[in-house]
């Protein structure tokens, strides 16, 4: 869990709960799934709002940890035309302490879905622990999500090997073009994300911003879509919200008995289509509001329906 402090026209800082697999979590309950989120809450302030936050939108926190270290900060600045960048303040705090015996609590038999992201999931000493569970959930027929969600600036040595690691662990592959140039300067973004492949993904979904998003499976054509025409106020959340959009819209066409790889290789590139609209319209929604403020499901189906 992280808290954003989103800087407002006046100069002002705003804090709001935030951090990728919450927002998603948020996301997914506002289009009707039934999720628990499984956090780290700060011993804070932060932490106290974030829990608030989370379950008055309908999210369990059976599984979650109060922590005793502090919430992670983040300092979110929009351009004039609406793009945020991060700047974190991270040191001891409690996003980044996962232990085996914290995560043993996951409520994994009988989910449908395991989803992770962004910096906890490639920083020591948490990210093993993550990883470790990632192949839990697979194992016993979770479908796995995974979005690394790369930060530059908080980057350490061992990052590249965790985030590989959870990559192989992944059924769904979500990431920005910008996440594939930062962990792969001077390629082709698309190739590069075609060759996760080859580790373990089914599905690997490049996103781009304005130019829409890419889907790629073996022994597939490539599935492209537009991204909304909207106006944007602001990109917080826009990410973790198309995670959700791809995640409820990949269940719902998933028979719920079957193995996630197989499941995932069945499924046709019109399916896979219905799934980025539904991604994408969902993401749209949320860049044409302040901060991270998901759709409903019946707000995504009237944006499918324009």
């Amino acid at each position: 869990m992280v808290a954003d402090l989103i800087e407002q026209p006046d100069g002002t800082l705003r804090p709001v709960p935030g951090g990728s697999p919450a927002n998603t979590a948020l996301a997914c309950a506002r289009l009707g799934a039934d999720v628990q989120f499984l956090g780290r809450f700060g011993n804070d302030v932060f932490g106290e709002r974030a829990r608030a936050r989370l379950r008055n939108n309908g999210v369990g926190l059976r599984a979650s940890v109060d922590a005793p270290e502090p919430s992670t900060l983040a300092v979110a600045t929009t351009n004039p035309g609406g793009h945020a960048t991060y700047a974190f303040w991270t040191s001891g705090t409690a996003d980044w302490q996962w232990t085996d015996e914290e995560l043993a609590a996951a409520p994994l038999r009988g989910s449908r879905a395991v989803h992770t992201a962004s910096v906890a999931s490639w920083t020591p000493p948490g990210a093993e622990p993550i990883i470790a569970m990632l192949a839990r959930a697979r194992d016993v027929g979770c479908l796995v999500s995974y979005d690394p969600n790369i930060r530059p600036a908080l980057m350490r040595a061992e990052s590249p090997a965790l985030i590989k690691a959870a990559l192989g662990a992944a059924h769904v592959v979500k990431v920005s073009d910008e996440d594939v140039v930062a962990l792969h300067p001077g390629t082709d973004p698309i190739e590069s994300a075609r060759a996760w492949l080859d580790l373990g993904p089914s599905l690997v979904v490049v996103t781009a911003g304005s130019d829409g998003a890419r889907a790629m499976r073996h022994g597939h054509d490539d599935v492209v879509v537009p991204s909304a025409d909207v106006t944007v106020v602001d990109t917080i959340g826009a990410g973790d919200t198309f995670t959700a959009g791809l995640l409820t819209a990949l269940l719902d066409l998933l028979a719920p008995d079957s193995e996630p790889a197989d499941g995932l290789s069945r499924l046709t590139d019109a399916d896979v289509a219905t799934a980025l609209r539904a991604a994408a319209t969902a993401a749209g929604i949320t860049v044409t509001r302040a901060g991270c403020d998901p759709p409903t499901a019946d707000e995504l189906a009237a944006g499918l329906r324009r």
